[in-house]
């Protein structure tokens, strides 16, 4: 009887540190494998909306075509695109706005600001942006938006691979980022990564 109690004692020491040391070698392949994985999915996430972004800004421009070019007053010119009113240029019909851009919608006087509402009104169920330079406000989004006046050109960095300690500020895109340009006198989209 006392024979069959002193096996009921548990593990040896030996195999506690057996098991720790099998766990760590475990979590030092598995953790670089979920970090590679998960920027692998924030990179597509950028792929996927800057497809759809390139897609509406050719439907639009397509609609502007259909409605006879139009326009507008005093370097204003909205389509109505399936019910959403989309601020357009008249001369090329890129989308530089939306309903609310009751000045100017030329591609030449496009902002930061405006780019946010582009961004907004042309795709459903847009990924959330904002303009802040406040980390709790950016940390909270997916995109921060920036202007480049110099190439006229909206940039949209994807929050989740910026450094909070060295924010992007209108102007060139910083190396290093990743999301995507809309250039509003062409309507062209360019994805960038890091």
């Amino acid at each position: 009887m006392n024979n069959w109690r002193a096996h009921e004692t548990g593990f040896s020491l030996f195999e506690l540190i057996l098991v720790v040391v099998l766990l760590a070698v475990i979590m030092a392949f598995a953790i670089p494998q979920y970090i590679g994985v998960k920027n692998q999915a924030h990179n597509a996430s950028v792929d996927v909306v800057a497809g759809g972004f390139a897609s509406a800004v050719t439907m639009i421009r397509s609609h502007w075509e259909l409605s006879g070019r139009p326009k507008g007053v005093n370097n204003t010119t909205h389509i109505n695109y399936g019910g959403v009113i989309v601020g357009v240029d008249g001369n090329r019909g890129t989308p530089t706005g939306d309903k609310t851009t009751n000045t100017d919608t030329r591609a030449s006087a496009m902002t930061a600001l405006k780019c946010q509402k582009v961004l907004k009104v042309i795709l459903q169920d847009a990924p959330t942006s904002t303009l802040s330079t406040e980390v709790s406000a950016i940390t909270e989004v997916s995109y921060l938006v920036r202007y480049n006046a110099k190439n006229n050109q909206c940039i949209y960095y994807l929050t989740h691979n910026l450094n909070t300690n060295n924010l992007p500020t209108d102007g060139a895109v910083i190396a290093k980022n990743v999301g995507f340009s809309y250039f509003p006198t062409t309507g062209k989209v360019q994805i960038f990564k890091n």
